[in-house]
């Protein structure tokens, strides 16, 4: 402890000096309200355990890496990122594929969150301008949440585990709220769609839900209760909210060992270790539009890597970065970032552009720690499923946060960028479907009966997302 002590202190220093420093919009839905939706949402079962997963890499060609995509169509934006495969219909799906479904929540979990102080989410969509909303922002818990504050939610709240809720202060919701145990409040609680709770609801302020309450027989509710709709004693589930199932998970693993072999590095020099053991102040790098290798990222000083393009990084082992790490992507720049370890990043990191954050995608394959010191203004969406992402003190995070488990001492405050629901623009698209769990579709189209079609309902989106009458899935905007 007495060591990483020093190396903080010293990464902090370096960061306290002068060193110097897609696709096309979502609709803008942010005036709808909720009498502009398709009704009906429900929470689809996880598949079987044992199902194979759907992101292991193509195999490689005889002619390599290429085959599947030329460098220079992919940089003039003609194609995927990354060409991964889909093992059940053997159709390729793409990096855009991937992040659009795996955040489709400002906050997800596998197993637990644990949030010392209060915790916000609002949302914004960088493809329309950078104004947040109240809603558009949901928040997925698959076991338990624990705090020592109040919760505002700007959109739905899922908490599916059995033990019981407990908020010091009071519980907003700008969504539809799910619960699988009792829920307490030591204020109001106020949902703006349905409250759905299998225990009882207590709270010493007023109880307030614009639509129905569904809850089993012989549960109480609160006090002082103001429903808008009806009170349903209708038997129902609180299913996991989050990806988790091993069939779920994005192989990220297997899409750097591929990347190990297939890359780019050799059209523009670049090194496999040039990043691995960095000392000193201002090391810069520039990664053109291409698909890159790295065996690591470390080291003690000030790391600037710039993106001007559309970029996908591979790095076999952890990023340790121990004062300034940025990563710069200019005007146009977009990345794809897989870490096969773990994160610690201490002192001053900046991962993108906190007016841009859904062009910064970081994909984690470690069962360590995702661990932000000092990032107090974090940039990116993560997607940790094997590891704990833990930032002390105080935290905005400009992106989403999704793992296995999520620790925030102080505050959490998440401002969603919507446009990552946008980032398979790009990518083909067969007019086949695997449902939210598989190969899903382009053009905001939901998954019916295996094929990309027009909603018709909210069970036809993949939830969260909700169905709009004109027949595409989006983010719910009330």
């Amino acid at each position: 402890m007495q060591r990483i002590a020093l190396l903080a202190w010293a990464a902090l220093m370096v960061a306290g000096c002068s060193c110097g420093d897609g696709g096309g919009p979502r609709r803008d839905a942010g005036d709808a309200t909720d009498a502009s939706l398709v009704d009906g949402s429900s929470f689809d079962a996880a598949p079987a355990e044992d199902a194979a997963p759907l992101d292991a890499p193509v195999a490689p060609t005889d002619t390599g890496f290429d085959a599947r995509i030329d460098r220079t169509a992919f940089c003039m934006g003609m194609g995927p990122a990354v060409l991964v495969g889909d093992t059940t219909s053997s159709t390729a799906t793409c990096a855009g594929s991937i992040a659009a479904r795996v955040f489709d929540h400002a906050l997800c979990t596998c197993t637990d969150a644990n949030v010392g102080g209060y915790m916000r989410t609002r949302s914004f969509d960088s493809g329309v301008g950078p104004m947040d909303t109240a809603s558009g922002a949901p928040v997925g818990i698959d076991q338990t949440y624990t705090t020592g504050g109040y919760a505002d939610v700007g959109g739905s709240f899922v908490i599916a585990g059995s033990t019981s809720v407990r908020f010091a202060g009071y519980l907003k919701v700008g969504g539809d709220a799910r619960f699988g145990g009792d829920v307490q409040a030591a204020s109001y609680i106020d949902v703006d769609r349905d409250l759905w709770v299998l225990g009882d609801v207590t709270n010493l302020g007023l109880l307030s839900v614009g639509r129905d309450v569904h809850q089993p027989s012989g549960r109480t509710l609160a006090t002082f209760p103001d429903i808008g709709g009806s009170r349903i004693r209708s038997p129902f589930t609180v299913d996991p909210p989050c990806g988790c199932a091993p069939s779920e998970l994005v192989d990220i693993g297997a899409l750097i060992s591929d990347a190990r072999v297939h890359n780019d590095n050799a059209d523009v020099g670049l090194a496999s270790n040039v990043l691995s053991s960095v000392t000193g102040i201002g090391v810069e790098v520039t990664l053109p539009c291409g698909r890159y290798y790295l065996t690591e990222i470390g080291g003690l000083g000030s790391i600037t890597v710039h993106v001007p393009g559309r970029t996908a990084l591979f790095v076999d082992g952890d990023l340790n970065a121990l004062g300034v790490f940025d990563i710069d992507l200019g005007p146009t720049g977009e990345l794809d970032l897989f870490i096969g370890g773990n994160i610690l990043s201490i002192g001053r990191g900046r991962y993108g552009d906190p007016a841009r954050p859904a062009r910064t995608r970081i994909y984690v394959g470690g069962t360590g720690d995702v661990t932000l010191v000092g990032a107090t203004d974090f940039v990116g969406n993560v997607y940790a499923p094997r590891a704990r992402i833990t930032a002390p003190g105080a935290t905005t995070v400009y992106g989403s946060l999704f793992g296995r488990r999520i620790d925030m001492p102080g505050y959490l405050d998440i401002r969603y960028d919507r446009a990552i629901l946008d980032a398979d623009a790009d990518c083909p698209s067969t007019g086949e479907c695997g449902g939210c769990e598989g190969a899903g579709c382009t053009d905001d189209r939901a998954c019916v009966g295996g094929m990309c079609a027009a909603c018709g309902s909210d069970a036809d989106c993949c939830a969260p997302l909700v169905c709009y009458p004109d027949g595409t899935c989006g983010s719910l905007l009330i």
